[in-house]
């Protein structure tokens, strides 16, 4: 699995597409096997996720992020993971570990207990 963490001073970036920079995690098994820091285009959200397609991401990690973004993510069949919050460590041990629904990482103020993450899903497979 490839999963792209958006950061911002060593914790997850509050909103994505206004993001900067990001970690991308190669991983099997739930353990890390490469681990890669990456500039993110300066453009469009649009832009961004189609950066993010052609690095073959499977899963975005991040912090709020527009409906315009999220729905071109999902067709790009990225499954997002949003409203999260909190050291990029921690969070990207607890994506390993299947933790990322705990509370302890929903963004403050989201309005649920577990954040909103993942719920619009990838519309299906990677195909290729």
């Amino acid at each position: 699995m490839r999963a792209v963490f958006t950061i911002w001073n060593d914790r997850i970036a509050p909103v994505f597409d206004v993001a900067g920079q990001a970690i991308l995690i190669e991983s099997e098994n739930g353990s890390a096997l490469s681990e890669f820091r990456m500039a993110l285009p300066g453009g469009t959200v649009m832009e961004k996720v189609a950066f993010l397609a052609e690095a073959r991401t499977d899963m975005l990690i991040c912090g709020a992020i527009s409906r315009p973004a999220r729905l071109a993510a999902n067709a790009c069949y990225i499954e997002v993971y949003s409203f999260i919050a909190g050291n990029v460590r921690e969070v990207i041990r607890a994506c390993l570990e299947g933790r990322l629904r705990e509370s302890a990482f929903a963004m403050p103020g989201c309005g649920c207990k577990q954040g909103c993450h993942g719920r619009a899903g990838r519309g299906g497979g990677r195909t290729g």
